[in-house]
């Protein structure tokens, strides 16, 4: 089943990617911070409909949003690293299913790591 969320995961960057390509200039880093700052928020959702790990989700609201408010304000390499960052939250705080369930855990990572790679691809060739 892994697999399958990780696919659903990829499916679900398909769109997100594409309408953020259309993107230039400032537009584009607020379209990439705000996705940042939904997925940490998604989390934030799942501890409230759980009752439990609340404050460790707004600490990394928190944490996240910080690195899409610099990529808003100066580098986009700061949205590619809190994309790719936001894995380790994924696994490292909900790979034993958590406050999230865990279709949602390994759908997230895989459109982290599409977003954020493609980020930092994207500066690579700038």
């Amino acid at each position: 089943m892994t697999v399958l969320w990780l696919l659903l995961g990829l499916a679900l960057a398909a769109p997100y990617l594409a309408v953020g390509r259309r993107k230039t200039g400032r537009a584009a880093r607020v379209w990439w911070a705000v996705g940042l700052v939904a997925v940490a928020l998604v989390y934030v959702g799942f501890a409230a409909a759980a009752g439990e790990g609340l404050g460790l989700e707004v600490l990394g609201v928190a944490v996240f949003g910080t690195f899409a408010a610099m990529g808003v304000r100066g580098a986009r390499g700061w949205l590619a690293a809190g994309w790719l960052l936001h894995p380790l939250w994924d696994l490292g705080l909900h790979g034993d299913g958590g406050v999230a369930p865990l279709w949602y855990v390994w759908a997230c990572l895989s459109f982290d790591v599409a977003v954020g790679g493609w980020l930092w691809l994207r500066g690579l060739r700038r």
